[in-house]
């Protein structure tokens, strides 16, 4: 069984990005605010629980049955859509929704407990979603037995420029510490 473990950790350890000075995942928004992603540890790979590994497993599971669903029943959609945006000069923002329709888009999680309603810890990513694709966006709950309870996302002007002067500050922090290269030291 240990070995199924090293197997599945390995997956999900293999499908994390190269962090790079000057380019943020939408993803990092929060992890930047609350602390958990900085300067001193940008470079370093997040430590995944085994639980947390087995719950990112079965979203992706859902998220690929999702899609065979969507694609059998002839919808119109792209899966796992990515845009860049400038912030500012040498900032780019990346963001990558999970089903992108022509009048909205679905960006799924599947949390650990119910929701009634949209966390913080999902508003700053569905925030660079918005701004990056200009079309309603849904946070789309993931849940067993198999169903998509969708909630949607409202937009705020005050919580994007938030990020961006979060992304800008940030930006600034990780420069002054390893320069102003955007490779990785």
């Amino acid at each position: 069984m240990a070995k199924i473990d090293e197997i599945l950790r390995g997956y999900i350890e293999k499908r994390t990005h190269e962090r790079e000075i000057g380019r943020y995942w939408a993803t990092d928004c929060y992890k930047i605010l609350k602390g958990y992603l900085t300067p001193e540890n940008f470079f370093e790979k997040p430590e995944i629980n085994e639980r947390g590994v087995k719950m990112m497993l079965t979203g992706l599971a859902n998220e690929l049955m999702l899609e065979k669903v969507f694609g059998e029943m002839n919808l119109d959609f792209q899966s796992q859509v990515k845009k860049e945006i400038e912030i500012a000069e040498d900032i780019v923002l990346v963001s990558k929704v999970d089903f992108l329709f022509p009048s909205f888009a679905i960006e799924t999680k599947f949390p650990f407990s119910f929701l009634t309603e949209i966390p913080y810890r999902y508003k700053l990513q569905l925030e660079c979603e918005y701004r990056s694709f200009y079309v309603p966006i849904y946070l789309g709950i993931l849940e067993t037995p198999f169903n998509l309870r969708l909630i949607e996302y409202t937009p705020m002007k005050s919580r994007w420029r938030k990020i961006k002067n979060l992304l800008i500050e940030f930006d600034k922090k990780l420069r002054e510490k390893y320069g102003k290269t955007k490779e990785k030291k």
